[in-house]
């Protein structure tokens, strides 16, 4: 008797347990099914909140880039204050119903944007540069003796020509490309030489009206031109010290300018022009030019 109730106990323990498991799986099943249910719903959710976060972040750099070009360049700060004279126009126009107005403004938005893009070809050519652009590793193949070398000659031309007062123009390629204004000029390919930058801006040669650009370690071309710029400077400055500025607007270039009325020394970047003390060139140059970061040798 004692052994049938035994059995019959252990028999409504399994049956218990199996029980249990049962639910407990079918319980674990249906979570997870409720779970797959609620993320699937989310999904769509989700995704739109995704796309919103890249159409945001895509905003933000067009912006970003827009401003930086609106921010050195002159004539592109005078469009923008030109379209946001119209947008307030539009805008009253729509509030008082100002219909006859109205159609104006229509038109001069409708055929705005088409001038725009023809008349600011080029800045709108180096904002989709800047956009797309990658740093351009300068591949030095001179010992630590020649780059010395060479920055002892760009010293002693600069030097020679501001107490000379022969007017120069020298700019210094960086990381964005000046081919379009090495076009412009007579290609020279030559290692940079005292006596050769000194005779290209002496007044009087074939080379020496225009600007001589640097790429790397030598001399590209000489006799390019450059488009001025339009800001407001000061009447001391010349035609050379106007397209300095310019170039510095729409490229990150460095162009050192030689005054042919007092010989004074300036460095034109991102649209500033800074006054170099002679003293301080050699440390100025390798400074902006960053020849030496490769050895991590400080040469001031």
């Amino acid at each position: 008797m004692k052994r049938l109730t035994l059995q019959i106990s252990i028999s409504v323990t399994h049956q218990c347990l199996f029980s249990l498991i049962y639910k407990t799986v079918i319980i674990s099943v249906s979570e997870v099914d409720v779970m797959i249910n609620i993320i699937t719903s989310e999904l769509p959710m989700i995704w739109k909140f995704v796309k919103s976060a890249i159409d945001l972040l895509a905003v933000w750099v067009l912006l970003y880039y827009g401003i930086m070009m609106f921010k050195t360049n002159m004539r592109t700060m005078q469009l923008f204050k030109g379209v946001i004279v119209v947008l307030l126009v539009k805008a009253i126009t729509s509030v008082l119903g100002l219909v006859t107005l109205g159609t104006i403004v229509d038109a001069v938005i409708t055929w705005g944007v088409l001038a725009i893009v023809v008349i600011f070809q080029p800045e709108i050519r180096v904002l989709l540069e800047k956009m797309g652009q990658t740093k351009n590793e300068v591949q030095h193949r001179l010992s630590d003796d020649e780059r010395e070398r060479a920055m002892d000659e760009l010293v002693e031309s600069i030097t020679t020509m501001s107490k000379d007062k022969t007017g120069a123009l020298i700019t210094f390629e960086r990381r964005q490309s000046l081919q379009d204004f090495i076009n412009t000029g007579v290609k020279v390919s030559a290692s940079i030489k005292a006596e050769l930058l000194t005779t290209i801006f002496y007044e009087g040669t074939p080379l020496h009206d225009g600007a001589t650009i640097i790429k790397n370690d030598m001399i590209v071309a000489s006799a390019c031109f450059y488009p001025p710029t339009n800001k407001e400077i000061p009447s001391q400055y010349g035609a050379r010290h106007r397209a300095a500025i310019g170039i510095s607007e729409i490229t990150d270039s460095l162009t050192v300018v030689v005054s042919e009325e007092t010989g004074n020394v300036s460095f034109a970047a991102n649209g500033e022009l800074t006054r170099i003390n002679l003293n301080e060139l050699r440390s100025k140059l390798i400074a902006e030019l960053n020849w030496y970061d490769e050895g991590g040798e400080d040469h001031e």
